[in-house]
């Protein structure tokens, strides 16, 4: 069984280190020769006649070549289907999607330029402005007024949503095979600093109605794979769904800590193979490790307190992610406890300087 991995950050590079007890043949593609990924998968050159030569093709990440992909999707290969990806790729046909299955998201509105988004926007009152394109881990957005410096000057569309006050934020990662088997790993409450993930636990709680998002989200187009889907809970009650991610999933890291994790269950799924239910420990963490060097971690007293994962990228700069750190406990006060010193360990006084965005970016 050949796979082609469109992208190769950490998400490729823990797909392979689970498809390593699969019968795979792990094959990536990326322009970046030092991508972490070809430290386990071999490196394709030419991405057209590598997806000729896959029996699937998959992408770890929204922001690979859409024409690689359409290929792929033209040949029967692409899992998960095109639609889930091109909708990935604009903020703004995120939303649209979202309402066309009637799934409450923060309200908004498109703006035609800078100009309309600041109209739209003090209309709103507060706001958060987004550039739809390319934006992940709070980059291209802007709360407004504050940053009303970041978006000033754009000349194309804006996505423009009203401010919320959010009590929490909690994820959803679930795998849909083939067959419609779809598989929920417990729900994780998430903890952002400026649009980035910094640390989350598992399990949390979950309403009904964020599962059932999820099944509409899966079968609109006949989802197969890991599929990742965030919420706001706001502190009126409403449940809001903020974003999608067609793929594995920071939020589900942690399930490297199970016997079947998000990554091992993605590639079960875009082959054709039975979804694993896992054994799950009781409760587990995760710390972002963000902008710092191998050489500057504490290691011994990081692996005292949990399982250290490395990204090998070349080099670390504020809010890149370089590696996390998973912590198995017997309860989630433990775990929370425990990635709090973990946290601590790794920041000390650098927190939160190395995942704050720089000054109107």
């Amino acid at each position: 069984m050949r796979l082609l991995v469109l992208g190769g950050g950490q998400l490729a590079l823990m797909m392979c280190w689970e498809a390593s007890r699969l019968p795979i043949d792990f094959v990536v593609y990326d322009p970046d020769s030092s991508a972490p990924a070809f430290r386990c998968g071999r490196r394709a050159v030419d991405p057209f006649a590598a997806v000729e030569e896959a029996d699937v093709v998959t992408f770890e990440f929204e922001n690979v070549d859409v024409e690689v992909a359409r290929y792929a999707e033209r040949l029967g290969k692409l899992k998960p289907p095109l639609g889930y990806l091109l909708v990935k790729k604009s903020r703004l046909e995120e939303r649209a999607f979202f309402d066309s299955l009637k799934i409450p998201t923060v309200p908004w509105r498109r703006a035609r330029g800078w100009e309309e988004a600041v109209r739209i926007a003090e209309g709103m009152g507060r706001a958060v402005v987004k550039i739809p394109a390319g934006g992940y881990d709070g980059k291209g957005q802007f709360i407004y007024p504050r940053e009303a410096a970041g978006f000033r000057g754009y000349g194309g569309d804006l996505l423009v949503e009203e401010y919320v006050d959010i009590r929490r934020e909690f994820s959803l990662v679930a795998v849909r095979g083939e067959d419609g088997d779809v598989y929920f790993y417990p729900p994780a409450e998430n903890f952002y600093v400026d649009g980035i993930l910094v640390w989350n636990y598992a399990p949390t709680k979950a309403p009904e109605e964020a599962y059932e998002y999820v099944h509409r989200l899966v079968e609109r187009w006949r989802y197969v794979g890991t599929v990742a889907v965030e919420f706001f809970e706001a502190r009126d009650g409403r449940i809001l769904v903020n974003e999608i991610a067609p793929r594995v999933h920071n939020t589900g890291h942690w399930t490297l800590e199970t016997d079947a994790s998000q990554f091992e269950n993605h590639l079960r799924a875009v082959f054709g193979m039975r979804i694993r239910r896992p054994r799950l420990p009781p409760a587990v963490a995760m710390v972002n490790i963000l902008g710092l060097s191998f050489e500057r971690l504490p290691l011994g007293e990081l692996e005292a307190l949990g399982r250290v994962y490395w990204y090998f990228k070349a080099e670390a700069r504020p809010r890149r992610k370089m590696g996390h750190v998973n912590i198995v406990a017997g309860s989630v006060e433990e775990a929370a406890a425990k990635a709090r010193r973990v946290l601590s360990l790794i920041y000390g006084r650098e927190f939160p300087k190395l995942v704050m965005r720089p000054r109107g970016g």
